[in-house]
């Protein structure tokens, strides 16, 4: 694993050779790359250039302030990968949580460059909005700060995945959390944000487990017929739970694209 930053956005990252495919991994609501860190034992590092990105105010990258918006961070990134697969090999999404309305918006911007797009229990109904909707209760993104830091913490004490969660949490920005949770609302609402996944003209599937996903949730992929692949017995962050698994998984999926493009 290497280190870049790019036009301000910390990158982990490991390159085989440029004119392979790339692989970007997107994080969720008050998170970091550090969710994603087991990709760098996968198989998938052999075959991909993998890069890891923190998003203004979460995780090493700084808040930007001419990027506040969580819309604004997808223009940022889908420029940053544009410049830097430029005369290289497709391009393909993973994106976790509420990160993936940005990795929707990614693949609205890159078009035919995207060969998959794989979304990690991301928003698609209202009810997936659970804690990005969190700042919304709260006066000062102070006042939110120390009400969820708490919430995360005892959580954290029981459950393994929110251990590393809760590191990543220590990093993000307090405005930087607040300003995804407000400008996040607009796009979740009456499920909008589900319907820009389905529409979207890429390869995509759904990644999801019966723990945490929501009952309108699993509803609306069986109703819409989204593209899926669900993990019995998993939660919220498969990357974590099910690294092994889901990593040889992602490397067949994005295997079989790139076998009928």
């Amino acid at each position: 694993m290497k280190i870049k930053v790019l036009e301000g956005l910390f990158i982990r990252y490991n390159e085989t050779d440029k004119a392979k495919q790339s692989i970007w991994f997107l994080h969720g609501f008050a998170d970091s790359g550090l969710a994603y860190k087991e990709v760098f034992d996968s198989n998938l590092v052999s075959d991909y250039n993998l890069y890891i990105v923190d998003f203004p105010g979460f995780g090493v990258s700084p808040l930007n302030t001419n990027y506040l918006s969580i819309k604004e961070h997808a223009d940022l990134l889908s420029e940053v990968i544009k410049k830097e697969t430029e005369n290289a090999g497709k391009v393909n999404i993973v994106a976790h949580s509420i990160g993936a309305l940005i990795g929707t918006w990614i693949c609205q911007q890159l078009g035919n460059q995207v060969n998959c797009y794989i979304n990690i229990e991301g928003n698609l109904t209202e009810a997936d909005s659970y804690f990005s909707s969190k700042p919304l209760q709260h006066e000062t993104a102070k006042e939110f700060m120390d009400f969820f830091e708490v919430e995360v913490f005892e959580r954290a004490k029981k459950e393994d995945p929110f251990k590393r969660y809760y590191s990543s949490l220590r990093f993000a920005d307090p405005t930087g959390m607040r300003n995804w949770g407000f400008t996040s609302q607009e796009h979740i609402q009456n499920n909008k944000c589900g319907f820009e996944f389905k529409d979207l003209g890429c390869h995509k599937i759904y990644i999801w487990g019966d723990v945490d996903t929501p009952i309108e949730t699993q509803e609306f992929i069986r109703e819409h017929n989204i593209p899926n692949k669900l993990y019995k017995g998993v939660g919220h962050w498969h990357m974590i739970e099910n690294s092994k698994e889901l990593y040889n998984d992602i490397g067949k999926l994005i295997g079989d694209v790139k076998e009928t493009v």
